[in-house]
């Protein structure tokens, strides 16, 4: 009996210390499992600070954000301009059958002349011919300011006509980003070339906006021409021209004060539209002269320029196309000789 009691307590003595055990190693575990989550998240603390640290770092000695669009924050160079107006000079001429030999010539009297001004513009346009006819090459230069975005008026156009001295233009109106028109011709019957040049502007609607000059190459000398427009405003808007409604269907006409005299005319697919009781103005030219040409009129050139007509609608209602014939007296005044409507 008392073997099995010593038996039994030597059992439950034996159960109380391995719960015991248990429970220590248990204690162990915790107390570890804490110590490592306390070491874990003190390193996680300690990376984040030292982030934080080197985030302000950087935003300390970092230049602040440009609102340069990209691709026009790129630093300026001259020398990198230069070597651009010379790539293109290259390039037009040799669409413009020039040899680069020939071509080169050329390039020695620009850089000679400094018209790209050691780099500070760029080359937009070139045109390479026998402008007055000799047989010697003439050129038209055009070039527009490099170091920023400009607008209109900041660039020029050389011409360099024969061995004279190159003659330089600039207007604050025009435009010179490259897109331009130009063609020669005796335009006023003097047996002197004159050269008409029109230049596109960023201008919509219409027919846009678009600057025209005349240039007379005399006495080896070039000098600009005035235009009829030019005694009405400050730039070329054209010759006035008023558009009215008739009391009908399909039935306009223009007034130009110019010649005071009234034209009418047709404006196919209106018949549909409310026209009024009595003649209604209803819109005038836009955006003055554009499509100039030469044209034949009695046995002699003159300049022909298309004027473009609105109505009820607005710019957007074009109605038909002035056209104008332009001639210059002996002393140098425009006058207009003829004018007519073509309907659409």
């Amino acid at each position: 009996m008392k073997k099995r009691v010593s038996r039994v307590g030597n059992i439950i003595l034996i159960s109380i210390c391995m719960g015991v055990s248990f429970g220590c190693a248990s204690d162990q575990g915790t107390e570890r499992s804490g110590e490592e989550q306390a070491i874990t998240q003190s390193s996680v603390q300690e990376e984040q600070s030292a982030e934080e640290e080197t985030k302000e770092r950087k935003e300390e000695t970092s230049e602040p954000e440009s609102d340069v669009p990209e691709g026009l924050a790129e630093e300026f160079s001259p020398g990198e301009q230069n070597r651009k107006n010379e790539e293109k000079f290259f390039e037009e001429a040799e669409k413009q059958g020039i040899d680069r030999q020939e071509a080169d010539t050329y390039l020695k009297n620009f850089k000679k002349d400094n018209i790209f001004q050691d780099g500070a513009m760029a080359l937009t346009g070139l045109r390479i011919d026998d402008i007055d006819g000799n047989g010697q090459m003439d050129m038209l230069v055009m070039v527009l300011d490099a170091r920023e975005t400009p607008f209109y008026g900041s660039g020029g156009l050389w011409f360099y006509m024969n061995e004279d001295e190159p003659y330089y233009f600039s207007e604050e109106d025009c435009s010179y980003y490259g897109w331009f028109d130009t063609f020669w011709d005796d335009v006023d019957n003097d047996e002197n070339v004159e050269i008409v040049f029109s230049a596109q502007g960023t201008g919509c609607g219409a027919v846009g906006d678009s600057y025209k000059a005349v240039f007379k190459y005399k006495d080896h000398a070039v000098e600009r021409m005035q235009l009829p427009s030019d005694f009405e405003e400050e730039y070329d808007c054209g010759l006035l021209v008023e558009v009215f409604q008739e009391p009908e269907a399909n039935r306009y006409s223009a007034y130009c004060p110019y010649f005071d005299e009234n034209i009418f005319f047709h404006v196919q697919g209106s018949e549909e539209w409310e026209f009024p009781y009595t003649t209604e103005s209803v819109g005038c030219n836009a955006r003055g002269f554009y499509n100039l040409c030469v044209a034949e009129y009695q046995g002699k050139n003159a300049l022909q320029a298309s004027e473009y007509l609105y109505g009820g609608g607005g710019v957007a209602n074009y109605v038909a196309t002035a056209q104008f014939l332009i001639t210059w007296k002996e002393d140098g005044t425009p006058e207009v000789i003829k004018w007519w409507i073509e309907e659409d």
